[in-house]
């Protein structure tokens, strides 16, 4: 079947090599629709702990992703330059969209696909004729709704929602100049209305109408006065990440341009946000793709000409990894797969882990040809011994990445299927490509070696630096097996001990430089005033006007105190703080009455007939009532933030001043078991927001760790004893590899580096990666079945194996230092830890194998000592 094989290959070179570019053109091309998804939460919308925030926004205003402006005065922004920038800026944004002349060309093009469709094509043109403006976002809503109707294709409905989104993003503004606040006016009637509502805005009547006011303190102003805080809710797609990006843009250059017309301000002004997270989320990639693929290359350029010193060395193993990512990037785009923070390093992986094929084939060529001279009888050669190992090492590394699909969290799902892709495609090409390549080169390499003699595989072998400093460095290990074996227990269990205290938890903002901008102002606003981290707990009673009564706005009360009892709460907003601020306006601000109602209240009235004082008594939840009926008939709207339309529902806002995962836990920990003991009777509780899905994902991350690293160290296993036939040898081949797994996250343990998602892809990665133990098991089968002893075979197999794997190794852990230059700093620990891991990998598999080679190879041994009787009994017969 191989000699079958390889003649076609040689008959049949400049075809197959024909085949392959067309082939590589064709995902080219197709790379170019390839999709971005910048959303930082990793799990798909569907999931319980995304979803229930799609629900809300049904119901609620104030709970899409929000875009923070926060004005910093180390006096006061209590001054006429900075409330005059409030308001301007609240009044801008309400108008601002993010499309642009792509969007026109995009509908334009809508157009000429359906001429037929005279719907369509009015209502673009309305568009298109208004300007594209906010007052737009109707009927761009409306083509959305209608476009499965009209039977546009998915793609084509999809450009519909994120234009539609882009040219109408704005759902809400908060803040001094947005929010509405309580007033009594000089009857002392109530009325509803922004703080700040126009340009010079009486100063001390602004501080008097916010400061110690529940509503707004810690929302919009922090309570020493010096920072403000403007709130633009945005409801651009979370997929979309050129919108987003568009809109960071557009917020940087609205405050420049106003502080630029503005030089009385000075106050520092702040920008981030979710929607601000996404945008650097999706710079980081735009980055990474840009400066993390040359340097790879050059890397790994320089590594291949330093091991084989001949061009075709360098060449060859190149143009098999470039055409393996330039397939896999363009089978993403075929099948809409988008680029995110995690798959957007699959370039680096591949240009890689892709390589060993290459490496170990092109290197047995080169051994080969030293030793027979004749270029297709060493080509042919390498074949035989190469395609079985690296057949094997293919499967099982596919197979163990195929295992993070498992997951729920899409962004490792992704990344396992791809990677897997990526490597059979490397497999099938560096099949085709290296031997049809070789056999149309003349006899001689582009440089020539010098050897001119014919020489004995083991004679040639000897001459490699590398080989001579394996043999010198494990012989010592043959020698003193029983040393090694109390030393590599100890090892073992050491590293499983600190393996086992690893931290899980993600750093969210911490990952960008501290000197970033989004970091800068992240932290700031963290630190200073709400918080950039939003949650969401609604109460739903089931019942119409249900959430408007006493022991529901007494159990909100309750909860928020509990919840504010945490260090990472920096602000909330409520029913409860409606009531109460109501209820204090109402009485004309007595101190009092800064208190829900009770249960019964007494009121003193004068009859105005007899001018007799008498009592009334009112429950508490008609009071209730009846303060959210009076701020609705008072001009006021912003309830619909805390209150759904029949009143049978409410919702708790807090934020938190964190972007830690485990904060978010222990905040949940804080909060879950206190609703759970205290909530009223037929009340359900439903928990929306940043850390709720956050702390989804490490559930979701852990479990998928432990789940679909032990299967795939089964399947490892299991096919390793298929494929061997032994049940020695798939240890042999698990071992290196289990042990190896246990190091690296004993590494992230003493190096203080926390299981994210990023470094979660490593276990996958040493697991899959059995090329070591393969080639290196395979070489001494090959030398003991050729009569040698089990030391003389390892000390052979050492020699030629061995080398190869080192010059893996190096690629491996140096190519992997490109990740070193990316923005991100879980892509940072993940190049760190993938360079020392694999490094150790190489290292484990040679000293494992080595050290414990007489008990894996046993039946090996029997069967060579079987047949050197057997022959002895010929002979003698």
């Amino acid at each position: 079947m191989l000699e079958k094989y390889l003649d076609f290959v040689f008959r049949y070179p400049k075809s197959i090599l024909a085949l392959l570019v067309l082939i590589t053109a064709y995902f080219l091309v197709a790379s170019a629709n390839l999709s971005e998804d910048n959303n930082p939460y990793f799990l798909p919308q569907d999931h319980p702990a995304r979803s229930t925030i799609f629900d809300l926004r049904e119901e609620f205003t104030g709970t899409h992703d929000s875009v923070l402006i926060a004005l910093s005065n180390d006096n006061t922004v209590f001054n006429q330059a900075s409330i005059n920038a409030i308001f301007d800026l609240s009044r801008v944004a309400v108008q601002m969209n993010y499309v642009d002349q792509s969007d026109a060309k995009m509908l334009k093009q809508l157009q000429a696909a359906y001429p037929e469709n005279r719907q369509l094509i009015t209502r673009i043109d309305t568009i298109l004729a208004d300007g594209m403006t906010p007052n737009d976002g109707l009927l761009a809503r409306e083509l959305v709704s209608q476009s499965a109707t009209w039977q546009l294709t998915d793609k084509q409905q999809r450009n519909l929602r994120v234009f539609a989104e882009r040219l109408d993003p704005v759902r809400e503004v908060a803040g001094l100049s947005s929010t509405e606040n309580v007033f009594l006016d000089e009857h002392g009637t109530m009325f509803a209305q922004e703080t700040v509502n126009q340009r010079n805005q009486d100063i001390e009547f602004v501080k008097n109408a916010v400061q110690d006011n529940e509503l707004i303190e810690f929302g919009s102003i922090s309570p020493d006065g010096k920072v403000a805080l403007i709130v633009v809710e945005l409801s651009i797609l979370e997929d979309d990440a050129i919108g987003q990006v568009r809109a960071y843009e557009a917020f940087k250059q609205l405050v420049s341009d106003y502080q630029e017309a503005h030089p009385e301000l000075k106050d520092d002004i702040y920008i981030s946000g979710v929607p601000v997270f996404f945008a650097a989320q999706k710079q980081v990639i735009d980055h990474d793709f840009a400066t993390l693929l040359p340097i790879v290359i050059l890397l790994i350029t320089v590594i291949l000409a330093v091991f084989f010193k001949t061009i075709l060395g360098v060449v060859i193993p190149l143009i098999n990894v470039v055409m393996c990512t330039v397939w896999t990037m363009g089978m993403m785009a075929i099948v809409n797969a988008p680029l995110d923070v995690i798959t957007a390093i699959l370039p680096v992986f591949l240009l890689t882990i892709c390589l060993s094929d290459a490496i170990h084939v092109m290197a047995e060529y080169y051994h080969q040809k030293k030793i027979n001279k004749s270029r297709l009888v060493a080509i042919r050669k390498a074949m035989i011994l190469m395609v079985s190992p690296v057949v094997l090492t293919t499967i099982t590394t596919c197979l163990t990445f195929t295992m993070s699909t498992s997951s729920s969290i899409e962004s490792l799902r992704n990344f396992g299927l791809f990677i897997s892709f990526g490597m059979f495609v490397a497999l099938i090409i560096s099949l085709l490509l290296i031997p049809a390549l070789l056999a149309l080169f003349p006899n001689k390499d582009i440089i020539p070696t010098s050897q001119t003699v014919e020489d004995s595989s083991n004679n040639v072998s000897e001459k490699y630096f590398i080989s001579r400093l394996l043999v010198r460095t494990l012989t010592p290990v043959i020698a003193n097996r029983k040393v090694f074996t109390v030393v590599f227990i100890g090892l073992f269990v050491g590293s499983c001990f600190l393996a086992s205290q690893v931290r899980v938890d993600d750093m969210g903002a911490g990952y960008f430089p501290e000197q970033s901008n989004f970091r800068i102002s992240d932290d700031f606003i963290n630190n200073h005033i709400a918080g950039t981290s939003p949650g969401w707990i609604e109460v739903d009673t089931g019942i119409k006007n249900g959430a408007l009564t006493l022991e529901v706005a007494h159990f909100i009360d309750q909860l928020e105190q509990h919840i504010h009892q945490h260090s990472t709460v920096n602000y909330s907003y409520s029913l409860a703080r409606y009531v109460r601020r109501i209820n204090y306006t109402l009485n004309d601000f007595d101190p009092q009455y800064n208190r829900l109602p009770n249960e019964v209240e007494r009121f003193t009235e004068i009859d105005e007939d007899t001018q007799q004082a008498y009592e009334v008594e009112i429950a508490g939840s008609d009071i209730i009532r009846q303060s959210i009926l009076l701020f609705e008939n008072s001009r006021g709207s912003d309830v619909t933030n805390v209150l759904n339309e029949d009143f049978s529902k409410t919702v708790l806002l807090y934020t938190l001043g964190t972007t830690v995962a485990n904060d978010y836990q222990s905040f949940l920990d804080h909060t879950l078991p206190w609703i759970e003991k205290n909530k009223p009777e037929g009340v359900t509780i439903t928990h929306a927001g940043s850390p709720i899905i956050w702390t989804a994902v490490l559930d979701a991350l852990v479990k998928s760790q432990t789940v679909s690293a032990s299967i795939a160290l089964l399947t490892v296993l299991l096919v390793m004893i298929t494929w061997f036939k032994s049940i020695r040898l798939g240890l042999a081949g698990t071992l290196p590899l289990l042990s190896t797994v246990m190091i690296y996250f004993a590494l992230m343990t003493v190096l203080n580096i926390e299981l994210n998602i990023g470094t979660a892809i490593i276990s996958f990665l040493v697991l899959g990666i059995v090329d070591y133990s393969v080639h290196y098991i395979l070489r001494i089968q090959h030398e003991i079945q050729n009569g040698h002893s089990i030391n003389h075979a390892l000390l052979n197999a050492m020699r030629v194996s061995g080398r190869a794997i080192i010059a893996n190794v190096l690629v491996f852990s140096i190519g992997f230092i490109a990740l070193l230059f990316s923005q991100h700093k879980a892509l940072i620990d993940l190049g760190t830890l993938v360079g020392l891991s694999l490094l150790i990998s190489g290292m484990v598999t040679l000293f494992v194998i080595t050290l414990f080679a007489p008990w894996f190879f046993k039946g090996e041994l029997k069967v060579r000592e079987s047949k050197s009787a057997d022959r002895v009994l010929t002979a003698e017969g």
